[in-house]
C-alpha cells in the first residue's frame, strides 16, 4: 500500500513539473492559431494558461496575444481593455512597453486619432529608447496627418527618412511620402463651381473630379431623354413625352447630386487614411 502511495506521489510530482517545464508551449499554440487568424482559438489558449499559471513568467505576453486577436476578431475595446491592463501591471517591462504601443497603434487602426497621438506621447515620455521607438515614431507621424497637422508631419517623415536606422521602415516612410505628397499638392475641388457647371452641363460633376466615363454615360443619358421627349412633344406622343421626360428629369437630378458627393469626395482624406490603415496592419 505504501509503494502504491509512493508511486502516486512521485507521478502527481512529475506531472506537475512536467507541465510547469512545458507551459510556454500554450502560448506557441496562442501564436500559431492567431498566426492563422484562428483569433477565437488564440484567445481561448491564452485563458488556458492564463488560469493554469495566474503567476506565470508569461503572463503579460499572453494578455498581449489576447488583446491583439480581440483586435483582429473585432472587439476593439476588450482588445483595449487588456493591453491597458497589461501596461499598468507591468510598465517597468518590455511587456509594458508593447502594451501602451499596441494601445496607440490600435487607436489610430480604429479611427481614434486623438487619443493615439496622446498615448504615443506617452510612450515617448515612459520609454525614450524604447525598442519599438521607431515604429511609434512613423505611427505618429501617420496620427499627424489623419489630424490634418500636415506641415508636421510632412517635415517628421522627412527627417524619419533621413535618420531612422531600419530599412524596412525607411522604405515604408518613402513610399508614404509619394502618397502624402499627392494628397496635400493635389488641387482642391469646389462645390458651387462643381454644381453650377452641372446646371448648365449635366455630367460636369463627374468631369470636375476625372470621372470622365461616368461623366460622358451622364451627359449622353440625360440629352438623349431630353432629345425623345422633345420629340414625342413635336409628335403629339404624351406617352414618350412624359416618360422619357421622367427619365431625363431623374438623370439630370443625379448629375446634380453627384455634383456636390463626387467633390467631397474628392477633397476628403479617405485615400490616405486607406494608405495609412495598411502601413500599419502590415506590421502589427
Amino acid at each position: 500500500m505504501d509503494a502504491t502511495v509512493k508511486k502516486i506521489c512521485i507521478i502527481v510530482c512529475l506531472c506537475v513539473i512536467y507541465a510547469r517545464a512545458y507551459a510556454d508551449p500554450l502560448l506557441d499554440l496562442a501564436a500559431t492559431h492567431y498566426n492563422n487568424k484562428e483569433y477565437y482559438h488564440a484567445i481561448t489558449e491564452c485563458m488556458r494558461y492564463q488560469y493554469c499559471y495566474p503567476d506565470g513568467s508569461e503572463y503579460p505576453h499572453s494578455l498581449l496575444i489576447m488583446s491583439k486577436a480581440y483586435f483582429k476578431g473585432g472587439n476593439y475595446y476588450r482588445a483595449t481593455d487588456l493591453a491597458f491592463d497589461c501596461y499598468q501591471k507591468f510598465s517597468t517591462t518590455p511587456w509594458g512597453e508593447h502594451a501602451l504601443y499596441n494601445i496607440a497603434t490600435m487607436r489610430l487602426l480604429e479611427g481614434s486619432a486623438f487619443f493615439a497621438y496622446r498615448n504615443f506621447q506617452e510612450y515617448f515620455s515612459m520609454y525614450p529608447d524604447g525598442i519599438l521607438k521607431e515604429q511609434a515614431q512613423l505611427n505618429f507621424i501617420y496620427t499627424k496627418a489623419v489630424l490634418h497637422y500636415y506641415s508636421d508631419a510632412e517635415k517628421d517623415l522627412s527627417n524619419f527618412i533621413a535618420t531612422s536606422a531600419d530599412e524596412s521602415l525607411r522604405n515604408e516612410a518613402t513610399q508614404f511620402k509619394k502618397t502624402f505628397e499627392d494628397f496635400t499638392k493635389r488641387p482642391k475641388k469646389y462645390v458651387w463651381l462643381s454644381v453650377a457647371s452641372s446646371l448648365v452641363v449635366p455630367g460636369f460633376g463627374h468631369f470636375y473630379t476625372g470621372n470622365y466615363s461616368v461623366g460622358i454615360l451622364s451627359f449622353v443619358s440625360t440629352a438623349a431623354c431630353a432629345a425623345l421627349a422633345y420629340r414625342g412633344y413635336t409628335h403629339d406622343n404624351n406617352f414618350q413625352l412624359v416618360f422619357f421626360g421622367l427619365a431625363g428629369f431623374t438623370f439630370y437630378q443625379y448629375s446634380l447630386v453627384s455634383a456636390v458627393i463626387n467633390v467631397y469626395e474628392y477633397n476628403s482624406d479617405n485615400q490616405l487614411k486607406e494608405a495609412i490603415k495598411l502601413s500599419v496592419m502590415k506590421r502589427f
